[in-house]
């Protein structure tokens, strides 16, 4: 009795030992003395050179939707979950260019989770982003 009740109250107390995301502050929107254009360019050359794979492009409207997989912990704080083992960390990014005045502004705003498995069950928790990739992506352009 005593040994089962070793079992069932040591996942209790691992489980415990879990921490939350942690809640970055960055900026995600940054305008720059250059044509639409030529930022537009500059965004499509930072994706292309990272393997970040562009899922919808309207360049009229100032939309770039894209999505990642193989996401490590410097661009996303998923928290700590002990005796559950992590499976995938992926991310959505919609990046917005728009024109104002003779500036153009860009806003990143990204998406991360986490796929974890634990006792044969999968299941996914929402990440806090760190601020990295939005900052990567904002000092692309030149």
């Amino acid at each position: 009795m005593k040994l089962r009740s070793i079992f069932l109250f040591l996942p209790i107390c691992l489980m415990s030992c879990a921490t939350p995301p942690k809640q970055a502050i960055f900026d995600k929107t940054k305008t720059f003395d250059m044509s639409k254009d030529a930022v537009w360019e500059d965004l499509l050359s930072f994706f292309t050179s990272n393997n970040i794979q562009i899922k919808t492009i309207e360049k009229d409207s100032g939309v770039i939707y894209a999505e990642r997989s193989g996401v490590d912990a410097t661009m996303a704080d998923c928290g700590d979950v002990p005796l559950a083992v992590e499976v995938l960390r992926s991310g959505t990014l919609n990046v917005f260019v728009r024109s104002v005045g003779s500036k153009t502004q860009v806003t990143v705003n990204s998406d991360f989770k986490v796929t974890r498995m634990f006792d044969n069950q999968t299941y996914v928790q929402p990440c806090n982003s760190t601020g990295l990739l939005e900052k990567s992506i904002l000092e692309s352009i030149n």
